[in-house]
């Protein structure tokens, strides 16, 4: 078995490619979520939030790390969960890249500050949505499964 590399973080919980795909050798579908944070206690919350809620995580602590693991991901992400600001690659960034990929995809930000105009402008767009840090967990699961159950041309309800 084969890890992608995380940078830093007290746990790395990127798995390998050939496990995070066992829920597919046991029958199961579970809809996949790559969370992507540099904060390795905000990562590893919401990483057990996410996992307890019943989707396949896979992790990353930075935008280069968490692009590689979604262009390799097998089958492919559902959901992108990450924090709009962070070194090397900014979450907006990254989630630009993932649907050069996957137009179909959703995204949630999350982040400590109100978005700006910028990230205003992208969640007008279908499947996209926001937190503000901190949220209770069952807001994330809550805004996860809005964002996984949009229909791929309406629009969320106003409140990201």
């Amino acid at each position: 078995m084969r890890a992608l590399p995380l940078s830093h973080g007290k746990h790395d919980w990127t798995r390998s490619m050939s496990s995070a795909t066992n829920s597919e050798d046991k029958g199961e579908t579970r809809l996949r979520v790559l969370l992507v944070d540099d904060e390795s206690s905000v990562r590893d919350s919401l990483y057990t939030i996410l996992e307890r809620g019943g989707y396949e995580v896979l992790a990353a602590s930075n935008g280069p790390d968490g692009l590689t693991i979604f262009r390799q991901s097998r089958p492919p992400i559902d959901l992108l969960v990450t924090d709009y600001n962070m070194p090397q690659m900014s979450g907006l960034e990254l989630a630009r890249e993932c649907l050069k990929l996957r137009r179909e995809l959703s995204v949630l930000y999350v982040s400590g500050c109100r978005p700006d105009e910028e990230l205003d402008a992208e969640l007008q767009a279908c499947k996209r949505g926001f937190l503000a840090k901190p949220f209770r967990g069952a807001e994330l699961l809550r805004k996860t499964r809005e964002l996984l159950l949009a229909e791929s041309t309406g629009q969320l309800s106003p409140s990201h």
